[in-house]
């Protein structure tokens, strides 16, 4: 592993749950909630996992209380962590209220950002995330134009897709085929789009002429031809699945990831139940429709025992060499608990504890929700050069799972871009895992289940953390942080606040260096004992020998002897 030594940081050590030696990280506090969110005199409260580049420049999305008309501060912020020493300021890319950037004669401003931003790899400043805005265009068919990507390749921003490509000016924002553009809008852009060098590459969802609902992922250079170059496909909903013997063109696209003028992305012929597809790399500059395998359903039975992957998780971490990503094999699975959240946006809320009592949707009732999860799951890397793929992780004697809970989405009566989501989907449970691939690390989230009371075959999270390892021979797992921990371990200002979540997104780790979320709460006997913390984080190693933090660290080593004991009955019970 690389050695990035982060300057003027809160430095402890602590003992990974899976080493016998100390695994010394350096801990940087990007953005807290002591920190006021730009341009207003409120403060920072939620945040979503960031990006960082190469060169320590981190990105993120975040929210603060209250605001005008009861609709929180939220934006799109960076800080740049190369000099640490003497901390810059943090910057704000977009905000809630803010100008979408042309088109727009409308004066149209952005309502929310749906997705995490994503950072180029490189040292460049480039970012990629999505808005939701009022509508930016006054046509004689009437107001378009609620959703786009917005980057900013050099300095200022700009549109990078836009929904005007039903309009002949802007042709070039339109759903291109295998020859060209064909004049049909995109209606959303779901998921966080990725950006290398000065392309964007996403995932698109648009409406035939026949009105069939189609899917696909495409990219667009923002500089090229003047600023207008058209967007261009990749894959989509009438393009063959490679391989598969059936002729099935791909049902499903997943939102891509890019690196080094490279893509790669998850298709499959039905996303529920995927028999087909798998991950597919493409080259940008070469011909994008030319798609190679990289890893398929029903592959990697050397590194599985029971005929292959059964399904392949979207989320992909791609560093222009290699992409790590979640499989699982089997037909085996046990049953996971997951409840509503105490505390969120009001109307979701509600809806959650409403769903739960529907049976049909995997409510048990008093906002409990039981799902099915495949026993055997893995973390995968895969080289696009060599095909070699190195399984770094798996359910075991460790970790229960890789998979994380989320009742996100859109609630009823709300309209697209009016809720924190700003998702047209119904608000719905989904389940995803969480990892980053640097040069040749990999960091990644990892879980733990202990059964419900009363319910032995019934599982729900205990505890959950963030885990590096190499990639480039026999994986030496490290903690890097839990829950349970003493927030102090991260950040001064939390000392003596357990932390309760972690989360770390496809872009967070780069050149050593290893960004995070984390959120620390302590309830107390009333809601003005009780104590909360979140921010935003950076892990590095520091280089040469290190000295742990004097005093013991009590939190960490009862939650680990905890731990090893919930894994050990786990064991037992699911062997028996």
């Amino acid at each position: 592993m690389r050695r990035a030594c982060l300057l003027g940081s809160t430095l402890v050590t602590f003992s990974a749950a899976s080493s016998a030696e100390a695994a010394p990280f350096r801990f940087e506090t990007v953005v807290n909630n002591a920190d006021l969110i730009p341009g207003t005199s409120r403060l920072f409260n939620a945040y979503n996992p960031p990006s960082i580049n190469g060169s320590g420049l981190v990105v993120f999305r975040a929210r603060g209380r209250g605001g005008s008309g009861g609709q929180p501060p939220t934006g799109i912020f960076t800080r740049d962590l190369l000099d640490s020493a003497s901390p810059r300021p943090i910057f704000a890319i977009a905000s809630r209220g803010g100008l979408v950037p042309a088109p727009n004669n409308t004066g149209a401003t952005f309502t929310e950002f749906p997705s995490f931003p994503r950072i180029d790899l490189n040292a460049s400043t480039t970012v990629a995330f999505r808005g939701q805005s009022s509508p930016v265009w006054q046509s004689p068919d009437g107001s378009l134009g609620t959703s786009g990507i917005y980057s900013n390749p050099q300095g200022s921003l700009i549109t990078g897709a836009s929904q005007l490509g039903a309009l002949a000016t802007f042709n070039y924002f339109s759903v291109p085929s295998s020859t060209g553009p064909t004049g049909l809008k995109f209606d959303q852009f779901p998921g966080a789009p990725s950006v290398t060098d000065n392309t964007v590459v996403f995932k698109g969802n648009w409406t035939d002429a026949q009105g069939v609902g189609r899917t696909g992922v495409y990219f667009r250079d923002l500089v090229a031809e003047g600023g207008v170059a058209p967007v261009r496909l990749i894959a989509d909903s009438n393009t063959p699945i490679p391989g598969d013997v059936q002729n099935r063109n791909f049902g499903s696209t997943a939102p891509p990831s890019a690196a080094l003028n490279k893509a790669v992305f998850l298709g499959v012929d039905n996303e529920e139940a995927p028999s087909a597809g798998g991950i597919y790399l493409s080259s940008l500059l070469g011909n994008p429709t030319s798609l190679t395998s990289l890893a398929s359903i029903g592959g990697l039975t050397n590194l599985t025992d029971t005929g292959g992957l059964t399904n392949i998780g979207e989320v992909l971490s791609f560093n222009g060499r290699s992409v790590a990503y979640w499989g699982a094999w089997g037909s085996e699975t046990i049953t996971q608990q997951v409840s509503c959240a105490g505390s969120g946006n009001e109307a979701r809320l509600q809806y959650c504890q409403e769903q739960s009592e529907k049976p049909e949707t995997g409510g048990v009732g008093n906002g409990n929700f039981q799902f099915e999860i495949p026993l055997h799951q893995g973390i995968f890397v895969t080289d696009i050069a060599s095909k070699l793929t190195r399984l770094i992780a798996s359910t075991g004697e460790q970790f229960s799972s890789f998979l994380s809970w989320n009742f996100s989405g859109r609630p009823p009566g709300v309209g697209e871009g009016g809720d924190e989501e700003g998702d047209q989907e119904l608000a719905r449970w989904r389940s995803s895992s969480f990892l980053a691939l640097d040069e040749d690390s990999l960091a990644f989230k990892g879980v733990d289940l202990g059964t419900v009371d009363g319910m032995d075959d019934v599982f729900k999270e205990v505890m959950s953390g963030l885990y590096a390892a190499e990639t480039d021979g026999t994986p030496d797992i490290r903690t890097i942080v839990e829950t349970g921990m003493d927030g102090g371990l991260i950040d001064p200002e939390a000392a003596g606040i357990p932390i309760v979540a972690v989360g770390i997104e496809r872009d967070g780790f780069r050149n050593g260096r290893i960004a995070f979320a984390a959120s620390m709460a302590l309830e107390g006997e009333t809601e003005e004992d009780s104590l909360s913390w979140a921010g935003v984080y950076v892990a590095g190693e520091p280089q040469g020998p290190v000295s742990p933090v004097p005093g013991p660290l009590p939190v960490l080593g009862v939650g680990s002897a905890f731990a090893v004991a919930r894994r050990i009955r786990r064991r037992i019970r699911l062997s028996s």
